[in-house]
């Protein structure tokens, strides 16, 4: 993220709040219990942590509800990997693949590579915040003729080039997370939507007790024509006028 950024980290409150809004931390539903995790996950050497320098040129309303004290020390930032160390890491990962699993990410290279020519100048929906990506989902269901199925939007959408990086679990995360801020609307299978199927089973997000299957569309139906269409009305003739 860039929101929050400061030198080679970001900003442990403005990253919380990026997470929550994407509903990619229910297990921390408040600031103090994203910090304690991160303060584990410090510990255990999974992520750095840092002290901000120079936080006279930072919101100080930032900096403060950043602060995460340990011991004599107090952090707020989550230090960011250099170049140098993510292209070390990968080259480690790549190394420790089996045979198969070194195929399967080759696989996935030439999907990106190709999901590049099918978006089109579109963005990927993982790079944005929650409310750009209800607007293009709610763009997308609009384009039906009813409701749309949640898989079957997720898959429209991947054909298109733009769920890379983003599955079917995280998607409906991120539509969860959009409905519970009104963003767009899910419903449940009804009656009217016809017979159940193990896609409507799997489409299924869980939101306060219920199931729900489908994103609701907002745009109004398209007319249809009703009756046989008018006949072509004949050519005119040209007339000649006598002297």
């Amino acid at each position: 993220m860039t929101e929050g950024a400061h030198d080679d980290g970001v900003f442990i409150a403005p990253l919380f709040g990026l997470l929550r809004e994407r509903d990619e931390v229910p297990s921390c539903p408040t600031l103090s219990a994203f910090k304690a995790r991160l303060l584990q996950a410090y510990h255990r050497g999974l992520l750095e942590l840092a002290t901000c320098k120079r936080a006279e040129d930072e919101n100080p309303l930032v900096v403060a509800a950043s602060a995460l004290r340990d011991r004599r020390t107090t952090f707020h930032l989550v230090q960011r990997w250099s170049r140098r160390n993510m292209y070390a890491a990968l080259d480690d990962v790549l190394e420790a693949l089996s045979p198969k699993a070194y195929a399967a990410a080759k696989d996935f290279a030439r999907k990106v590579h190709e999901d590049e020519q099918r978006r089109e100048g579109r963005p990927r929906l993982i790079t944005l915040r929650l409310d750009a990506f209800a607007a293009r989902v709610q763009a997308v269901a609009n384009e039906g003729s009813h409701d749309a199925l949640i898989v079957e939007l997720f898959q429209e959408l991947d054909d298109r080039g733009e769920a890379t990086g983003l599955g079917l679990s995280a998607f409906k995360a991120l539509l969860r997370g959009a409905h519970r801020r009104g963003l767009l609307t899910l419903r449940a299978w009804q009656a009217k939507d016809g017979v159940k199927t193990p896609v409507m089973q799997v489409s299924a997000v869980d939101h306060e007790g219920m199931k729900l299957h489908l994103v609701c569309r907002t745009a109004a139906p398209l007319p249809i024509p009703w009756g046989r269409p008018a006949l072509p009305l004949p050519p005119a003739r040209a007339t000649a006028t006598g002297a």
